[in-house]
């Protein structure tokens, strides 16, 4: 029973009564509801539990969940890369991919919003593609009113260093880029691709009319 909590994670957005039963099967199963056995053993189901622990609210289930996890599974921050992972005890040069995969899930889930992200396809809005990860990353990526706003977060800011990224989807048209005077945006067809120093900004990538 114990790989119901699994695949609770999957039907939860569809069948979210039959998930529950599955899921507390899942957890009698493993002892979730008493005192959890630490330190816990690398599994996807510790991860997807607390997706869900958290999607329905379970609160005493979630702050157990969590601290096991904070526990045993080795959060780690490689500031070199400027990524976030956790080892599990694996001692593997790589982080294992779905193991992973899970506790990001967890660290980005909120009441109901597993079900909402599943019931709601994404709107088809442009895209950010080709930044030069891990030397660059964003912090925000929000259209508002038209506009793209942004937050650069370089993994070690260079002012003198130029870095780029392109947007993709735009409707045709002229575009400019503020925030940044060294900044600059070149558009073709319905890509723009922005050149600027290597450092924190706010951005706005904005049509002009």
């Amino acid at each position: 029973m114990a790989a119901a909590l699994t695949t609770a994670y999957y039907a939860a957005p569809q069948m979210p009564i039959d998930a529950k039963r599955l899921f507390q099967a899942g957890c009698d199963s493993l002892g979730l509801n008493s005192n959890i056995r630490l330190p816990l053993k690398p599994s996807r189901a510790y991860g997807s539990s607390l997706v869900l622990a958290r999607e329905w609210e379970m609160k005493d289930l979630e702050k157990k969940l969590a601290e096991a996890i904070e526990y045993s599974y080795e959060p780690t921050w490689d500031t070199g890369l400027g990524e976030f992972t956790w080892g599990l005890g694996l001692n593997e040069d790589y982080p294992r991919g779905q193991f992973n995969a899970f506790l990001a899930a967890a660290e980005a889930s909120g009441p109901g919003l597993w079900t909402a992200l599943s019931e709601k396809p994404l709107e088809v809005c442009p895209q950010i593609t080709e930044v030069d990860f891990p030397t660059m990353a964003f912090t925000r990526a929000e259209w508002v009113d038209g506009e793209l706003h942004l937050r650069t977060s370089p993994n070690q800011p260079d002012p003198r260093a130029v870095t780029r990224f392109k947007v993709s989807g735009l409707m045709p048209g002229r575009w400019q880029i503020a925030g940044n005077e060294s900044a600059s945006v070149e558009v073709i067809g319905d890509e723009a691709t922005v050149a600027m120093p290597l450092i924190h900004a706010d951005l706005i990538l904005s049509p002009l009319r």
